[in-house]
């Protein structure tokens, strides 16, 4: 018997390292890249396998390379089929692991609302049961990255990023390392400590490179280009952009080589070069044409999970009816029993009525969800298409502003300011997952943004105090309008051969009171009575009653009921 104890022992040691070489070698071949290898590689182990645990970890492996091919249909199919078999083994560990990988699936196309809810179903797991390091690494870095790209929560993320990176030093796991190293880079980037996250970035594309992390490799790059443009190290970032570009063509990169055309694109206009960033601009828009075209179908998993677990859980209900029926059926007297048939008829007439009922709405419902998934993306892209024409007109303008005279150089940069109020607003919406409301804190400050040149130019110092609340989109354009057209009259008329100019911008929200602030010191204008027309405009669309003050400079200033916005 002891010796028989210890033949098995042996036995499942064999069968779990097995497992582990299988997919440790198939892992390598996806972050080589090697993506029509590793899927016949699968698909090999897959009909061959009698282990549970090797088959769900297979699944997942399948799921991940249709992820990376960008063929989210059938990642989904995959994910379903893993997690099918995970509900079958009732292997907790594993179904943690699905929570992890189908979370970061949902992050990776910014379906932030679904990875926030798998992260929360790993942790309930977590709460009660053991989890080995290798996935509980995974899930703190996925953890970091949803703290940084969403909550935007610079010290979550590096509390995640760490724990991550501790554990998969001890374990040796290259992707936990690059990974958790990456999140870290993001979170210096978001301190502006922009040359660490530059060397940190530096560095991982060493690692990448010497342990052929092709996929990692790129997501560096795009980092390291991204940091070095906001480090306004121009020439190193086109230089190393184009490298990143070439790679990620020549590894059939997609993804990689969208987001990079569009630093190459940016650089560009930032050079002041406007014929090349049109150019790249141009290639960004085809570009994203072909990835909405594979993206289209990204929210069919979800649906199709609730939807097979809801007519699972429905027939075990029924069939826990049938047999309480039966039950009394069999211990009543003959009249009892045609009774109970009589009822147990009613019952099922009735549930087959309330079945088909909910079988329409249950149909209705999932229409509903789908249309409504569908308007969202289209709205998505309506706004990332608006932004992108936007762009090409500021482009446009700024070559104009080039060969303007000076008379009609002032008259430009106004129109230029006006739209990329509008261009930033558009950017917003893009990026925010409620298309109705936009946070009036980061959207004015980026207003801000786009007049430093002309502030520069005219010695005008600000001071902006703005509170962070969410207002809606509509409200948000017009205050943009509002600040752009505040700011060009002070540049235009405020100031007269002054050394100290000084625009300041106050806005406040308490007890759904918003009070707006506006004033400049200008010395032109002094106790006399005046009426902007487009501002008076702008002020009758927010339906507000200003006051305009100018014994003392120029003083612009409003409140309003937020209540209901």
């Amino acid at each position: 018997m002891k010796y028989l104890i210890i033949m098995l022992f042996f036995v499942c040691n064999a069968s779990h390292s097995q497992t582990e070489d299988i997919i440790d070698f198939g892992q390598n071949l996806i972050s080589e890249n090697k993506l029509d290898e590793a899927l016949f590689y699968y698909n090999k182990n897959l009909e061959t396998t009698s282990i549970k645990v090797e088959e769900i970890h297979l699944l997942l492996g399948l799921a991940e390379i249709y992820k990376l091919k960008l063929n989210y249909d059938t990642a989904n199919t995959y994910y379903l089929k893993a997690f099918e078999a995970i509900k079958i083994s009732k292997n907790k560990e594993l179904e943690f692991l699905y929570h992890v990988k189908i979370a970061e699936f949902y992050r990776k196309r910014t379906l932030f609302a679904e990875s926030i809810k798998h992260l929360e179903a790993a942790k309930l797991i977590l709460e009660t049961h053991k989890i080995a390091p290798i996935y509980l690494a995974k899930y703190y870095s996925r953890k970091a990255a949803l703290f940084s790209e969403y909550f935007i929560q610079p010290d979550s993320t590096l509390l995640y990023a760490q724990k991550s990176l501790k554990i998969s030093k001890e374990l040796n796991d290259k992707n936990g390392i690059f990974y958790s190293m990456l999140e870290i880079s993001g979170v210096y980037e978001k301190e502006k400590d922009f040359k660490k996250a530059i060397h940190n970035l530096e560095e991982l594309i060493d690692f990448a490179e010497r342990h052929q992390l092709i996929q990692n490799k790129i997501d560096a790059y795009i980092n390291y280009t991204r940091v070095l443009i906001k480090d306004k190290q121009y020439t190193k970032a086109l230089e190393e952009s184009l490298n990143g570009l070439d790679f990620a063509q020549k590894n059939e990169l997609f993804y990689g080589e969208i987001l990079l055309t569009d630093n190459i694109r940016n650089i560009y206009e930032k050079l002041g070069n406007t014929i090349k960033a049109y150019q790249y601009l141009k290639v960004r828009l085809k570009l994203t044409d072909k990835y909405y075209k594979l993206e289209h179908n990204k929210f069919l998993f979800e649906l199709e999970e609730k939807y097979k677990l809801s007519e699972k859980e429905n027939q075990i209900r029924i069939n826990a009816l049938e047999i309480e029926n039966k039950n009394k059926a069999l211990a009543s007297n003959t009249v009892m029993f045609y009774a109970i048939v009589s009822l147990l008829i009613v019952v099922i007439i009735v549930t087959l009525l309330i079945a088909y009922v909910l079988k329409g709405a249950k149909e209705s419902n999932k229409q509903l969800k789908i249309l409504s998934k569908e308007n969202e993306f289209l709205l998505s892209e309506a706004n990332h298409r608006i932004n992108n024409n936007l762009q090409l007109v500021v482009i446009l303008i700024s070559d104009q502003l080039k060969k303007a005279s000076t008379e009609n150089s002032f008259q430009l940069k106004n129109i230029l300011t006006k739209v990329e109020a509008i261009s930033t607003l558009h950017k917003h919406l893009y990026k925010n997952n409620d298309k109705e409301k936009i946070e009036i804190s980061n959207y004015l400050n980026d207003v801000k943004q786009s007049f430093l040149d002309v502030f520069n130019e005219n010695n005008i110092s600000t001071n902006f105090k703005i509170d962070t609340v969410e207002i809606p989109s509509d409200y948000a354009m017009y205050f943009g309008l509002l600040l752009t057209e505040l700011s060009i009259n002070s540049i235009k008329h405020a100031f007269n051969n002054q050394d100290n100019k000084t625009i300041n911008v106050e806005l406040r929200v308490k007890e759904n009171k918003l009070s707006f602030l506006y004033s400049d010191n200008g010395t032109v204008i002094m106790t006399q009575e005046i009426k902007p027309k487009l501002i008076d405009k702008i002020c009758r669309q927010l339906k507000i009653e200003y006051t305009i003050n100018t014994e003392n400079g120029f003083t612009f200033s409003f409140q309003k009921d937020i209540s209901n916005a």
